[in-house]
């Protein structure tokens, strides 16, 4: 791996991933840790799927209804096709289950300190699986889709994951064509990000969550269909 800076901080960059349960704050209380608990062996299972042993993940974090990771970067194409597998656990889970259960997943890369516990990084990370316009795709397909069996994750990379590894380098489950463009803005971060919803198109799912203002179609004085009065 590549040193960022000096020897003293000792930062390399890492592939990262984050996942939490779409809607847990809704469940009742009796469902939360098998959720959890649930949830944990299917993203184990995901990591297998594409090649990565769970027990090698480093800087484990719990986030309450879910987790992130770190990996060397050479990771990263991996890490982002665990949504692939991750999807097909979930529905095939829902088509059986009393509860659908869906995720949500982040991918990004960055310097991360071997000795710290507070890596900006994952700060980024988090700033994307929060992304309103990422939570609004993923709602509406919940909604479209109640049962949980044609949606069971979605993913939002970064700008830089994107640009340096999924488009260049063609990442074989997630096709750049099927991921769409957004802008996060909070606070304290702004950048462009990439959703990708497996199977489903991105693009027009954001279509529907903001449609473009319809221009009223009229016929000009020589009988033209035309797009103004």
């Amino acid at each position: 791996m590549q040193v960022l800076t000096s020897g003293h901080y000792n930062a390399h960059t890492h592939a990262v991933l984050s996942v939490d349960i779409v809607g847990s704050s809704k469940a009742s209380d009796d469902l939360l840790d098998p959720m959890k608990t649930e949830m944990e062996t299917l993203v184990s299972r995901a990591f297998t799927a594409v090649g990565l042993a769970p027990g090698e993940a480093r800087h484990f974090r719990e986030t309450g209804d879910g987790l992130m990771v770190a990996y060397p970067d050479r990771a990263v194409g991996q890490l982002c096709e665990v949504v692939f597998h991750l999807d097909h656990l979930l529905r095939t889970r829902n088509r059986y289950a009393r509860v659908p259960m869906r995720a949500r997943v982040a991918v990004h890369m960055g310097p991360m300190a071997d000795n710290h516990r507070y890596h900006r990084t994952y700060i980024t990370l988090t700033r994307l699986l929060c992304a309103s316009t990422f939570n609004d795709a993923v709602g509406y397909w919940c909604r479209l889709d109640p049962t949980g069996d044609k949606f069971g994750a979605g993913m939002i990379v970064s700008q830089s994951v994107f640009r340096n590894v999924v488009e260049p380098f063609g990442v074989a489950l997630v096709p750049p064509a099927r991921c769409a463009r957004i802008s996060v803005t909070t606070p304290d971060f702004a950048d462009s990000a990439w959703i990708h919803l497996p199977g489903l198109d991105a693009e027009a799912v954001l279509t529907e969550l903001s449609p473009a203002v319809a221009v009223p179609l009229v016929f000009d004085r020589v009988s033209r269909l035309s797009t103004t009065a």
